[in-house]
């Protein structure tokens, strides 16, 4: 199936600049009190990019952008393509370990960052560190609101098949893998996303994806692109819904994108008489979206949900699928083609199958990345040139399991490998296997998910070397030790959305009769350990979603808690939440089984509780029971004495 062509053949830069040249007076960015119109956003980027190109960076360089979610990270990440560059932007928050090796694969010949972050490079050997003040002070303004011709891209007529974004994804062998992004395929993605969802002048559209998802490019490119302005979320709140909530009310966004267990939890954790009509669109995609969850949606707005679907290797998204409200669907599909792009359903021949036959998704048209950096290897097994079925043009292979259904509209139905999605970001379990197979005393490790939609989850089995559990017996005295050990390690050096809720150890693995690992066995025994985990609750868990606006009296909202009551609170909450039967003092959060999902849920239950302001901060920095306990008692204290 093909859609019509689209005229791709123009390159960011071009299209932005003359975008800023003719309603400079625009509002382009909002980052709380601070708003920073067209113009001025041009001049800064100019200037940013004139820095890096003074600096040497030019056509078939990569720039490294490692800033928090801010003003300043729009400027770098734009400095960098308007210099001719491409922009690879990496999360602060994740391990360093991990992002000094991925630096180190990308090979960036610029690193942008801010005052507060730049020590982290000290004797580092690499690439050039570039701090704000070197590129990002706001210049003078130009009298005539023009940019001064000093300051002009030499490069804004190049190829649309120059680099623009350099994106990393989990990679099955422990190496992270990044897919070439060209100005062609961003500016055929925007084009469609306006051609379907259009966005103007009077829009505004919240930038809260964290900048490894390659959505967030669709919440820049494609509202500055248009003539919307940008609403940045404050760094580490992309997931508190009372926080994005205020965001979508105070600055009256119309269109809001987030992965499908956002939405989950806007709908969940929130007052459910609050309504949304104030948004005209929503985007969501990442994950399966539950026919249940669009039937909830559409009783609490008159917004449009379209749900998105398309690996980073294909540029943002390549279907898409507008939700109907009446009837509510039986089945949620993953749509049909955008503009400038063809898919073909084929079989393990690479034939194409009846229609209403599974088979794998391949892609094809604009939106292709140009291959993975630094892996010739890989680019060739998943972007097939000259195909049988298209010798003429070029395919990605998905490895998703799709099929046609009524009216051409695709289903998806889960993955041909074993990669999986956790809260809307792909992971390949691989990854953390090798990660964990690498920790002192540990012979295997296999990584399985189970649950479905918000709810999945990784567990991850390892079997100890034989003198590190009693010769390999499970059940040891230094299993809890070695389990723990290996979060540990997991923690310092994977994103935590790739660290496991679970580390069970095991003295062997289960095979199949063909003598490869029952992973499926090993996810039936992940889930049932889950649902005993829930069973020995005493009461009814948070993940019913039907005890959250539990309150305490208002005589202890209005004096402080003595802490044995305080600590009773937030116990109860965690064994609610993390579904265990007993949270002490001295456990770990993270030990207990718990995540970024997680946290959100803790925070918003404590946040009705005790009414007050608790910042999701508040138990990432002080994971252990007592020290989150002392931390909540401050900050109530805090509001108190207000």
């Amino acid at each position: 199936m093909t859609t019509a062509a689209a005229d791709p053949g123009h390159r960011i830069d071009a299209l932005l600049l003359d975008r800023w040249n003719r309603r400079p007076e625009l509002p382009a960015l909002i980052s709380e009190d601070t708003v920073v119109t067209a113009g001025e956003l041009r001049d800064r980027v100019l200037a940013a990019a004139a820095a890096l190109r003074a600096r040497g960076v030019g056509p078939g360089d990569r720039v490294a952008v490692y800033h928090e979610r801010s003003v300043e990270f729009v400027v770098a990440v734009l400095g960098a393509v308007f210099a001719g560059a491409a922009h690879a932007a990496f999360d602060v928050h994740e391990p360093l370990r991990r992002t000094l090796g991925t630096i180190e694969d990308c090979a960036p010949r610029v690193l942008m960052t801010g005052p507060g972050l730049r020590s982290r490079f000290a004797g580092v050997p690499g690439p050039l560190v570039l701090g704000e003040e070197e590129y990002g002070a706001p210049p003078a303004r130009d009298p005539d609101r023009r940019p001064r011709q000093d300051r002009e891209p030499p490069h804004l007529h190049g190829s649309a098949d120059d680099p623009a974004v350099v994106i990393y994804t989990s990679g099955s062998t422990g190496r992270p893998k990044a897919a070439l992004i060209s100005h062609r395929a961003l500016v055929s993605r925007l084009r469609a996303l306006q051609d379907t969802h259009r966005v103007d002048e009077r829009d505004r559209m919240v930038h809260h994806t964290v900048c490894t998802f390659d959505m967030y490019l669709c919440e820049l490119y494609w509202p500055l692109l248009a003539g919307a302005a940008v609403v940045i979320a404050a760094p580490g709140r992309q997931r508190d819904a009372d926080y994005l909530a205020g965001l979508i009310r105070d600055h009256r966004i119309t269109t809001f994108y987030c992965v499908v267990s956002l939405l989950d939890l806007f709908l969940l954790t929130r007052d459910p008489a609050e309504r949304y009509d104030g948004l005209r669109q929503v985007l969501t995609g990442g994950e399966p979206l539950a026919p249940e969850l669009v039937a909830r949606f559409h009783a609490r707005s008159t917004a449009t949900l379209t749900n998105l679907y398309g690996p980073s290797e294909c540029t943002i998204y390549c279907t898409a699928w507008v939700c109907p409200r009446d009837p509510d669907p039986g089945t949620v599909f993953i749509g049909t083609a955008i503009r400038d792009t063809e898919l073909w359903i084929l079989d393990e021949d690479g034939v194409p199958v009846a229609e209403g036959e599974p088979g794998e998704l391949h892609i094809g048209g604009a939106g292709l990345a140009l291959g993975y950096l630094n892996r010739p290897e890989l680019t060739a097994e998943r972007f097939l040139d000259a195909p049988p079925v298209r010798p003429d043009g070029r395919l990605y292979r998905s490895g998703d399991l799709v099929r046609s259904g009524p009216g051409g509209v695709l289903e998806f139905l889960g993955r041909v490998d074993g990669q999986v999605k956790i809260r809307g970001i792909r992971v390949e379990p691989g990854e953390i296997e090798t990660t964990a197979a690498r920790c002192a005393g540990v012979r295997q490790a296999v990584v399985v998910a189970h649950g479905s939609g918000s709810a999945k989850r990784l567990t991850a089995f390892v079997v100890p070397e034989e003198d590190a559990a009693g010769a390999g017996d499970a059940g040891g005295a230094g299993d809890g030790d070695l389990a723990r050990s290996v979060r540990e390690v997991l923690r310092a050096r994977l994103p935590h959305y790739m660290v496991p809720s679970a580390i069970e150890t095991v003295g062997e693995l289960p095979l199949t009769a063909n003598g490869k690992t029952d992973r499926l066995l090993l996810a039936e025994w992940a889930a049932k350990r889950a649902a005993d985990a829930a069973a020995a609750l005493p009461g009814k868990p948070l993940g019913s979603h039907t005890s959250q606006a539990s309150h305490i009296s208002q005589a202890s909202q209005t004096s402080p808690e003595p802490p044995e009551s305080l600590e009773s609170v937030v116990s109860q909450v965690w064994c609610e939440v993390l579904e265990v039967a007993r949270a002490g003092p001295d456990e770990d959060f993270f030990d207990l089984g718990g995540d970024s999902f997680k946290v959100v849920r803790v925070v918003e239950a404590l946040r009705r509780r005790l009414g007050a302001d608790i910042p999701l901060a508040a138990l990432l920095t002080a994971p252990v029971l007592a020290d989150f306990t002392e931390e909540l008692r401050r900050v109530t204290e805090q509001e108190t004495a207000q």
